[in-house]
């Protein structure tokens, strides 16, 4: 049944938020959380961004604390997940579910560290995430460019898509994140061709995912983007799940509160499967 006053499913919820704590987001976890019930959303899982990989270390390899760019120490991802646990006392009255998650920049190697940090800290959701390739970052304005002029478009779906194999075969993530975020600046540099490198690629990566439980999830901040289909496309929706491979969230990717729960109206008739209560 849909909720009339704001026309989505009840007990939504959102999976993939980035509070201030990534570098590259804004808004505190207080302000997600009262957004959150503001738009009568039941959980948020923040996911701020843990990118060790060496190679981008100057680049990614840091935590926003109290409005300052910090290393990513043990000492500063136990300010983000204190700050969690507080907001789930506090939030809770509210109906509010918050949920300490991480999305990890996967490398391949990153095993003992992401490890070693879900050892020392209660890591509710682990969202795998490949950003890079080689030394250049796949989804960010700055590198893209660099990195699409060169590779073909072969090598670089190739290269993309080995990746996220090498994360699901790791076992390490419950979900992988935005499997087709090349499209976001690949787009416009290597034209429409880019819709279907999937084919002939993405098989091999449904079987790990299948082999090893991982999920997906759907990502609406596609549309934000400018693109005019979810992260991913329909067409890889469909052949993840007549592969069995498993849509396990809806995630709006948000690195604002404004933009989170982002479409989820429109977003949520496509997950149906994680609406099963909704009478259609």
């Amino acid at each position: 049944m849909l909720d009339p006053d704001n026309m989505m499913p009840q007990l939504i919820g959102d999976f993939h938020v980035h509070p201030d704590y990534s570098f590259d987001a804004e808004g505190t976890i207080d302000e997600y959380c009262q957004k959150a019930v503001e738009k009568r959303l039941s959980e948020l899982r923040f996911t701020t961004h843990f990118d060790a990989d060496p190679k981008h270390i100057e680049r990614e390899g840091y935590i926003r604390i109290n409005g300052i760019k910090e290393k990513l120490t043990d000492d500063a991802m136990a300010v983000y997940f204190a700050d969690i646990s507080r907001a789930y006392q506090e939030y809770g009255p509210s109906g509010l579910t918050v949920v300490p998650g991480v999305e990890f920049g996967y490398f391949s190697g990153c095993e003992k560290v992401v490890n070693s940090l879900k050892e020392k800290f209660d890591i509710q959701y682990s969202l795998g995430a490949v950003h890079s390739i080689g030394d250049l970052c796949v989804c960010c304005a700055d590198s893209a460019q660099k990195l699409f002029a060169k590779m073909t478009l072969d090598q670089m779906a190739d290269a993309y898509f080995e990746q996220l194999n090498e994360a699901a075969g790791t076992g390490l993530f419950d979900c992988l994140a935005h499997l087709d975020v090349y499209r976001r600046f690949g787009t416009e540099y290597y034209g429409e061709a880019i819709n279907n490198i999937h084919m002939g690629r993405i098989e091999k990566l449904f079987e790990t995912m299948v082999r090893n439980n991982v999920g997906f999830e759907l990502n609406s901040s596609a549309l934000r983007h400018g693109l005019a289909e979810y992260y991913p496309t329909m067409d890889i929706i469909n052949m993840a799940r007549s592969a069995g491979v498993m849509l396990v969230s809806l995630g709006s990717d948000a690195h604002h509160p404004d933009q989170i729960a982002y479409d989820f109206e429109a977003a949520s008739s496509i997950a149906y499967e994680l609406f099963p209560y909704v009478d259609e």
